[in-house]
């Protein structure tokens, strides 16, 4: 017997849907909108080789009502053999502990929460988004915490998309009353109906910032692919950041193990924001360090965070003719790159220590100018 031909990417075979159902009273009244993807990863589920055994043409779906998340689970396959993984078993502890096995039932709870369901929280905001399908959308923010009513049950439908979309995510602990958390939906209005869809989400907690303030961190921070590549994530980054600039008890707003998508779209946004303030005007290297200090305490960001935008600001208007400005900005982010990678480095010889600072170097001014196109 061929072994492969029992084995299925877990990624693949797994299709998350959001399930929108139609307005009661229309004519599209037992019809379904229904939007389909597949996870990034599920590693923390079926191992790090994301495969499942035994099935032939498995397909597993995980459902939700587009807004409460009312979830539902089902699958199906041709083929199983004796030794098949328990794939209910071992996806159990990542789901909604309060999903269903009976599709009828969950059909009939979309239909329920298509007019029923209401955003908890408190509203903190809403914006709309140039984009022919999405004519008839605001998009609002609510902002929760675990004290919230309804929210921590909400909470726990929604956490699974961070196990399938959040590398290296883990469930948070929904007994720590700390935990801040800023919501994403869209509301529609249309057919004399108004509903809400979720479209993603961002947790926050803050640390002690010795005298008496708290430095936040975002931790999981997520759009869901659906909404994604239209300005969603930016326009909640921007709303946090302007959010705790205004709050004393805020020192800065750091980010947990961010990825490359993050990453680049926190540096795009605070480019913006430090260009617009005038931070980068007549800018020449060397900057000081207590120079970035201040900037860093002004706007509430790492000084790490500072640095960087400061040395994109330096690239973006460099003279690649003149030799002194080129030499001062290669010196600028070669010291910063030191004092960063200090302990990796003093392992090196001299010559070893010259040759991967210079690569380094090369490497983070490539990516910069990269990052300065999204500008």
């Amino acid at each position: 017997m061929n072994s492969k031909q029992w084995v299925v990417s877990s990624t693949e075979a797994i299709n998350l849907r959001l399930v929108k159902a139609a307005p009661p009273g229309t004519e599209e009244e037992d019809e379904e909108d229904v939007v389909e993807f597949n996870p990034v990863f599920t590693y923390p589920i079926f191992g790090e080789q994301e495969q499942i055994y035994g099935y032939k043409d498995l397909s597993i779906n995980i459902e939700f009502a587009s807004g409460s998340l009312a979830s539902c689970f089902s699958m199906g396959y041709k083929e199983k053999n004796s030794a098949a993984d328990k794939i209910y078993l071992k996806m159990k502890d990542f789901l909604p502990p309060d999903i269903i096995d009976n599709r009828e039932l969950f059909s009939q709870t979309a239909k329920k929460d298509y007019t029923g369901f209401r955003p908890m929280g408190t509203k903190s905001g809403e914006y709309r988004i140039q984009h022919e399908d999405y004519e008839n959308s605001v998009f609002e923010f609510y902002d929760a915490t675990f004290n919230t009513p309804r929210f921590k049950d909400y909470h726990r439908r929604m956490e699974c998309f961070a196990i399938f979309f959040i590398e290296g995510a883990s469930f948070i602990e929904d007994t720590d009353e700390k935990w801040e958390v800023r919501l994403v939906f869209e509301r529609v209005s249309e057919n004399g109906h108004e509903t809400y869809n979720f479209v993603g989400y961002c947790t926050m907690y803050p640390y002690f910032c010795y005298p008496d303030q708290v430095r936040m961190r975002i931790s999981q921070f997520l759009i869901l692919p659906s909404y994604q590549q239209m300005g969603h994530g930016s326009r909640l980054y921007q709303s946090l950041y302007n959010d705790f600039c205004s709050r004393k008890n805020i020192r800065e707003m750091t980010v947990e193990d961010p990825n490359e998508e993050f990453s680049d779209m926190r540096d795009k946004n605070d480019m913006r924001h430090l260009t617009a303030n005038g931070v980068f005007k007549d800018l020449k290297a060397p900057i000081k360090k207590d120079q970035i200090e201040k900037t860093a305490q002004k706007f509430k960001l790492t000084k790490r965070q500072v640095a960087r935008c400061y040395e994109m600001a330096l690239l973006r208007n460099l003279d690649s003719r003149n030799k002194a400005l080129v030499r001062a900005f290669r010196l600028q982010v070669k010291e910063r790159l030191y004092r960063h990678n200090l302990e990796a480095l003093s392992q090196l010889d001299e010559e070893e220590r010259k040759s991967k600072l210079h690569e380094t170097f090369l490497s983070v001014q490539e990516d910069y100018r990269r990052l300065l196109q999204l500008v």
